[in-house]
């Protein structure tokens, strides 16, 4: 049977001894701020992170890993054995570097490379590496690891806020939502990821974070209640951990056709872009 290989990047925010267990390799993407880079949670803690984030007079900014530092990693695992990897990495709607690196696998001669776009981020990112890392390790065809990858991304789903849209703005991720821009002072843009334009868009705007937070529930809730399938739900959030364990407390007893709800913190290189305080809810199709 083929050894396959799982990489990703680290906006999956996936744990170390997940990442050793099912045999991840993970990729740094930096953050920076001035002249001096950071590998994210390697270099700069999420901490120290947005701790300077709300003293530094400049925007954050964000790097990928280099083209090279890729072929490095995609060298090794030739060398350890594996026949073929699968290069699952964030949606191409944040970041150029998922579409730059599809086209130099062409190049990859060792080894053979399988790009894939997840269209998303944090922790629906990491569970789609999680199951591919899982087939992987069971010896399933690599063409059966991406099929259940293309199903499994069409049943991801997110909304979003942000406290302050203007890292958004100036990071220029935001699409429709610009449109917003001049009522920041007094509105929360609900925000979501256009799937087909790969942008972040605002879908609406609510009056507080109290409201836009029970308008993401409620959307949630309305586009899982009649789904075939119980869906696995991420909240998650920059900066405010117990925020985010709060809302959970609050809203789970009003989540139907869910399997498991988790809990997690944004790390340095998304939250450059979203600031501090963001809120989010993600889902995807459990995988039984």
């Amino acid at each position: 049977m083929t050894k396959t290989a799982i990489v990703t990047d680290s906006t999956a925010y996936l744990p170390q001894n997940v990442c050793e267990k099912l045999r991840i390799t993970v990729a740094p993407i930096s953050v920076g701020f001035g002249d001096h880079q950071y590998r994210e949670r390697i270099d700069i803690s999420d901490a120290e992170f947005y701790k300077r984030l709300k003293t530094e007079k400049s925007f954050p900014t964000t790097a990928p890993p280099s083209m090279g530092v890729m072929e490095e990693i995609y060298h090794q695992l030739a060398k350890e054995g594996y026949e073929e990897v699968i290069s699952i990495h964030l949606t191409g709607g944040v970041s150029g570097f998922v579409t730059n690196l599809a086209q130099f696998a062409k190049s990859v001669a060792e080894i053979k490379v399988h790009v894939v776009d997840s269209q998303i981020s944090v922790q629906p990112l990491g569970y789609l590496v999680i199951q591919a890392a899982k087939m992987a390790l069971a010896q399933k065809p690599v063409t059966e690891i991406i099929a259940k990858l293309t199903e499994l991304k069409e049943t991801i789903g997110e909304y979003f806020i942000v406290d302050d849209l203007k890292n958004l703005v100036h990071g220029g991720r935001l699409g429709s939502g610009s449109a917003f821009v001049g009522s920041l002072l007094k509105v929360k843009p609900i925000l979501s990821l256009n799937k087909e334009r790969y942008n972040i868009e605002a879908v609406d705007k609510v009056r507080s974070l109290k409201k836009a937070k029970a308008n993401i529930v409620n959307r949630f809730i309305n586009e899982t209640k009649d789904l075939p399938y119980a869906v696995r739900v991420f909240l998650c959030g920059t900066d405010n951990e117990p925020a985010i364990e709060k809302w959970r407390e609050n809203i789970q007893s009003k989540l139907t056709n869910v399997a498991a709800v988790e809990t997690g913190q944004i790390g340095p290189v998304l939250g450059a872009h979203l600031g501090p305080g963001a809120v989010a809810i993600l889902w995807v199709k459990e995988e039984i």
